[in-house]
């Protein structure tokens, strides 16, 4: 059984779709089908149940799902053992939406100078979800805000920024009570970054109306910008080149809000050499 199509198989799975999974693999829809379609062939059963824009598994596929996970994630260590350096095979990392620019292009970068065998997928997300699929052995590293919690032994921890969060406005509005009338564009305090802000938004926003509340800070700036509001999010290190009409300036509070990111791996990775690698990446 080809390994590659179980990973076929656990894509569709994790992203819902034939058409999802293709886009990150790579590949074309009628190739992902295909894959599956030797799979079904070969474990005699129906593994998706498909409609026109969705695949769920069946419950012969979740009884077999966490043995193709073993097979896949043993077939992607092993192949790191093949080279004396270990510097080969696949490597899974999530990163926020944020740390997509300020972080992953030079990890990009360095990876295909340093070890162009390894096979390196990013899978964008939340925090939260990043470090569920961490934990559950589908990522080999986050990039992400710290957890507002103790993690177990088994996840290393390390600080990679402190991002203070900023008020932000309009340029196109410099008198401030225009500013201050503007409705509020809340960064989802449901979320392990929007949580920490949550109290100073409760004091500030009184009876300024609130637009929306969301999770990505790019669209919040992108709204700010567009002059549809104000909002308080955490200043990431593409903030000040990716925005030029926003204004910025600290909170008007004695308070110190920042939003902490840190780079989570797994202490038992069957890939250390590659976990060396990105955190000599990052942390360089």
């Amino acid at each position: 059984m080809d390994t590659r199509f179980l990973e076929s198989l656990l894509a569709v799975v994790t992203t819902g779709s034939i058409a999802a999974a293709a886009r990150q693999q790579g590949l074309t829809a009628a190739a992902v089908s295909q894959r599956i379609r030797v799979l079904e062939t070969d474990l005699g059963c129906r593994l998706l149940t498909r409609s026109a824009q969705s695949a769920k598994p069946t419950q012969e596929c979740r009884n077999m799902l966490p043995a193709a996970q073993a097979l896949v994630r043993d077939a992607q260590r092993l192949s790191g053992h093949v080279t004396s350096d270990g510097l080969r095979g696949a490597y899974r990392l999530g990163a926020i939406s944020t740390a997509l620019l300020d972080f992953v292009p030079k990890v990009v970068l360095y990876f295909r100078e340093a070890a162009p065998e390894v096979r390196l997928t990013v899978r964008p997300g939340s925090s939260q979800a990043l470090y569920e699929s961490l934990a559950a052995d589908e990522l080999d590293a986050v990039i992400g805000v710290e957890p507002p919690f103790s993690v177990p032994k088994e996840i290393r921890k390390k600080a990679m920024a402190e991002e203070p969060f900023m008020h932000i406005t309009p340029r196109e509005l410099p008198i401030a009570p225009q500013q201050e009338e503007l409705p509020w564009i809340l960064y989802d305090r449901s979320t392990w970054g929007g949580r920490l802000i949550a109290s100073y938004l409760e004091t500030q926003i009184g009876e300024t109306p609130v637009l929306c509340e969301l999770d990505s800070l790019e669209t919040i700036a992108a709204m700010v910008e567009a002059g549809l509001g104000q909002a308080a999010v955490p200043k990431w290190a593409g903030m000040m080149t990716q925005y030029s009409g926003l204004t910025i300036v600290g909170l008007q509070t004695d308070q110190w809000f920042q939003r902490p990111i840190v780079l989570l791996q797994k202490s038992s990775s069957g890939v250390p050499s590659i976990d060396a690698l990105l955190q000599k990446t990052l942390l360089r």
